[in-house]
This record gives structure tokens, sequence and C-alpha cells, in this order.
């Protein structure tokens, strides 16, 4: 720590140890703007270096922070969680704070594409007439559940929905998936299987190597290792240990039962679950099956649900 606070001060004088707010917002941007001719600093400050002072002990080696070799920011990102004593990904706030501003920068990116567009001066005009009153007139509306009557208050909406839906984890996003979903049903004709996988992290040993328990398991003991409250600190403290066991469950499952790999999405409740559908090449539309081949497939239904569910066994089918 001596070492990070002298690099942070560059004068060999201690300074003050008290953390007070500033009068204006920190800038998070390391990089200077593209096309800027000002030279790498390596005395530049930066803002994960003294945000951070536990993860950047040296006062260095912060993201962004100017390097002989530049590192793009999210490449960064995902080495600081894939690091070998799991420090950055188990810190409480740096995760969150980290996302947040990939986030913040994908909206602007997005936002510029936006404004590129041919007619997005034409369009700046028009909303340059929104007034207080015409916002709470449009959100009255959309209470009573009424179509938005003012072109203004609607194309805003329209702009806003476009740019944040190239926006990761976004609601405009999940929604931007579903219209591409429903988009294939229609080209492939209605899902032939639709099932839901929902691995459980508490208690997977699997799981648990992820978040650093030292577990065999090929001699694995289902009595041996953390009992159940240090299994679940594990994943509580260890959210990237949680993403990466849920993606290579569904993965894992996916490819060597089906070969196939699908999306997947977040439920409002925080619980990672993948939904799948599958189309089966070749197959009829729902609309173009026959009698025979609907009370074939219902029967075939109900003769899986019997024999997974467990409620009759497969002689009394």
């Amino acid at each position: 720590m001596t070492w990070g606070l002298e690099n942070l001060w560059r004068g060999g004088k201690e300074g003050g140890y008290a953390v007070r707010h500033g009068g204006r917002p920190v800038n998070d941007f390391g990089k200077p703007r593209a096309g800027d001719p000002e030279p790498a600093d390596p005395d530049r400050p930066n803002f994960f270096e003294k945000a951070f002072p536990c993860l950047f002990p040296y006062g260095m080696g912060g993201l962004e922070a100017d390097r002989p070799v530049d590192l793009n920011f999210g490449d960064h990102i995902k080495w600081t969680l894939q690091y070998h004593d799991r420090r950055f990904r188990r810190h409480e706030t740096f995760p969150f704070v980290i996302f947040g501003i990939s986030q913040r920068r994908q909206a602007l990116m997005s936002a510029r594409i936006q404004m590129r567009r041919k007619n997005f001066e034409k369009d700046a005009r028009l909303m340059a007439t929104i007034t207080p009153e015409k916002l709470q007139q449009a959100a009255k509306e959309e209470e009573q559940k009424k179509p938005i009557s003012d072109p203004a208050v609607k194309l805003l909406r329209q702009h806003v929905h476009s740019t944040v839906g190239r926006v990761k984890g976004s609601n405009a996003a999940r929604t931007s998936m579903r219209s591409q979903l429903w988009s294939t049903s229609v080209y492939l004709w209605p899902w032939n299987l639709w099932i839901t996988i929902n691995p459980i992290d508490l208690h997977d040993p699997i799981a648990q190597i992820f978040a650093g328990e030292r577990i065999d398991l090929d001699h694995f003991i289902s009595t041996m290792g953390p009992d159940s409250d240090k299994r679940a600190e594990n994943i509580a403290a260890d959210p990237y240990a949680a993403a990466k066991f849920f993606h290579f469950m569904i993965r894992t499952i996916l490819e060597t039962l089906f070969g196939i790999e699908v999306a997947w999405r977040e439920q409002s409740r925080s619980i990672r679950v993948g939904f799948d559908a599958v189309w089966s090449s070749g197959s009829q539309a729902a609309y173009d099956a026959s009698e025979e081949h609907h009370l074939s497939a219902s029967r075939k239904t109900s003769l899986t649900k019997a024999a997974i569910g467990g409620k009759r066994g497969y002689t009394s089918i």
C-alpha cells in the first residue's frame, strides 16, 4: 500500500488520507478521443487506479491506462474477471462498476449511430417541440393503455428504443431477441420442441470448483466439501463463477444432447434460466398437419410426461 500511495502522489511526499467528494464528476474515460494528437502519458490520472487502490495496490495497471501495447477495454475486463486470485470478481463493487461503464459506452456509441442517420436533423427539429406538458399527457395515455397521440413524443420514444436496443442487457435488447425468435418461427414454422433448463448453482460441485473450492470429481464423495451455508456464500460472493457455471452447463447439455447452441436470457428475479426452442428439419406446420398427426403427437406428449413425471410406470403406459 505504501508503494501505491507513493506512485499516486508522484511527489515523494505523504499526502492526506481523507476522501472527500469532489466538485465535479469523475472522468472514467481513460483514453483521449479518437484522433486526439495527445501522446501517451504514464502520469495521466486513471479512474480505476484511484477508485480501487486495493485492486491496484501499486497505483498502476488500471483499465485503459497508457501502456506500450494498447489493450481493449472489454478484453481487459475479461482479464480481470479471470485473474488467478479472484480479487477482481469477488470485489463488492468492481464488477458492477465496470458493467455500468460498459453499458454507458454502448449507449453512447448507439446514440452516435442513431444521430448519424440522414433524417435525424429533421427528427431533431420535431423533437425540439416537446414540452413537459406533452410528456405528462403521454404518460397519462400510457397508464390508460392508449397509444401516444403526440407525434413528437412518439418519435422520441422510437429513437430511444432504437438506441437502447443496441445495449446488452437492456429490455429493448431482450425485446429484439424475442422478435427474432418470433420471426424465425414464422419462417421455419412453430418450433417442435420447447424446453426450459434451470441449472441449480447453489449445491452443484461443478459450480463450487468454479468458485475456487478444491473438489476431486474423479473420487467424489457427497458428504465431503463445504456445507450448504458455505456453498451459498461462495456463489453469492462470486457472480462470475455462477455465470460461468450456467454457460458451461447449458453449452454442455445442448452440445451433447442436441448438437446445437442457443441463446439464453436472465429473468427479472435474477435466476438464470435457459429457454430453448428446437426446430425439426422438414417437419410440417401445425395447421398443415392431419388430424392423425395431431393425435399421435398428443399421445407421444402424454407418454413423455408420464415417463418423466413418474406418476405412472412404464408398464402401465
